[in-house]
């Protein structure tokens, strides 16, 4: 049985619809590959960054209240 869906499969390479069929399915997969590829790359830059912020909180408030008083003097001017 498994020989002769292989003989059936092979004389319908022959089709264009099935060739066509077969490169579309080629093409979607390796673009929904590549689209899952970025997503998690995304995803990584997010977690790193908020691993980043948990680092540098210190740093980060007082770079906040520096900016506040810079932004209070100008305000003022």
């Amino acid at each position: 049985m498994c020989g002769v869906s292989v003989v059936i499969m092979g004389f319908s390479l022959y089709s264009y619809y099935v060739r066509e069929l077969l490169a579309s399915l080629a093409l979607f997969s390796v673009a929904f590959f590549l689209l899952g590829l970025v997503v998690l790359g995304v995803f990584l830059v997010w977690c790193a960054s908020v691993q980043v912020a948990i680092w540098t909180r210190p740093a980060s408030r007082n770079m906040i209240a520096l900016s506040r008083r810079l932004i209070a003097a100008y305000a003022r001017s």
